[in-house]
């Protein structure tokens, strides 16, 4: 069986499509978690870099590591509260002191016929 390696990796289509794939996935998933800091990182790295190389192989597969790198040491966070503000609704807690009095609910039996 031969089995030949592309000489030029860079320029191989079918990995081209490989990184197109795999870079949608990430993109739809971010969009789905409502990741917007990580869609973003993942964009303008791609950018920057196909800017400075010209390559998109080189590019995506950049984006990728660097956004996911980030992503594993959670520098993208959404942070939906700042520190110091509080929420205009007040969080209402449940204690074991606020159950005490209450009954545990036991669900209904149906008669048998």
């Amino acid at each position: 069986m031969n089995f030949k390696l592309p000489r030029n990796i860079i320029s191989n289509n079918i990995l081209k499509n490989v990184l197109y794939l795999v870079t949608s996935a990430l993109a739809v998933s971010y969009i789905i978690n409502e990741q917007s800091l990580a869609l973003l990182s993942l964009i303008v790295i791609a950018c920057g870099v196909y800017v400075m190389n010209k390559s998109i192989v080189i590019a995506l597969l950049v984006s990728i590591i660097i956004t996911n790198l980030l992503l594993s040491m959670n520098y993208l966070k959404d942070y939906d509260v700042m520190e110091g503000m509080e929420s205009k609704q007040p969080k209402q807690r449940v204690t074991r002191q606020s159950r005490q009095g209450e009954e545990p609910e036991q669900p209904e039996e149906e008669p048998e016929q």
